[in-house]
């Protein structure tokens, strides 16, 4: 429904690299290019730097890419509630998600969501809880799930479930055993 356009600076600014935009966008790296000036031509402001196989963003690109990722935020919020007047959920939910809820805990729970909620896609990404912080920071996802309290003060915590970690020992040697070295 957007403007293909802001997407295609979206994607270069966010990889900063025209070749792999091309690729993750499906189309020619000269299609990428041709965008991105006509893009700037648009907003008559430069939005990268090129330093030959490098590019960065300018001020202006950078204004730019704070834009797009509030109206993309703003497409898919708008997505999502106007499908539940129909009851047709459609949209992309992004989830970030620490290493072991990501493997262990959702699996299970999309599964039955996504029986319930077929037309909507769910996007997963797992890593440290640094780094769930830091998507969710730069708006590149809607929500996280870590284990613990966030170390950034600017996120509201909910409690999810709890967890339980087991020491599990050989019956022979229990690990309160001292064990003596002969050697």
């Amino acid at each position: 429904m957007f403007d293909f356009r802001l997407q295609v600076f979206h994607t270069v600014a966010r990889r900063l690299n025209f070749t792999r935009a091309a690729e993750e966008l499906f189309i020619s790296q000269p299609a990428v290019t041709k965008h991105i000036q006509e893009t700037e031509h648009h907003f008559k402001a430069k939005l990268f730097e090129r330093n030959g196989s490098k590019i960065t963003l300018t001020p202006s690109g950078a204004l730019l890419l704070q834009y797009t990722e509030e109206l993309f935020a703003l497409y898919r919020k708008m997505e999502l509630e106007l499908s539940a007047f129909s009851g047709q959920y459609k949209g992309k939910l992004r989830i970030g998600a620490s290493t072991t809820i990501a493997e262990y805990i959702l699996p299970p729970a999309l599964a039955g969501f996504k029986k319930n909620f077929k037309d909507l896609s769910i996007s997963l990404t797992s890593g440290n809880t640094e780094h769930i912080e830091q998507l969710l920071q730069k708006n590149e996802i809607d929500f996280g799930m870590i284990e613990g309290q966030p170390k950034n003060n600017l996120y509201k915590n909910i409690p999810f479930t709890k967890d339980e970690l087991v020491l599990v020992a050989s019956a022979k040697k229990p690990p309160h055993q001292k064990t003596t070295d002969h050697s």
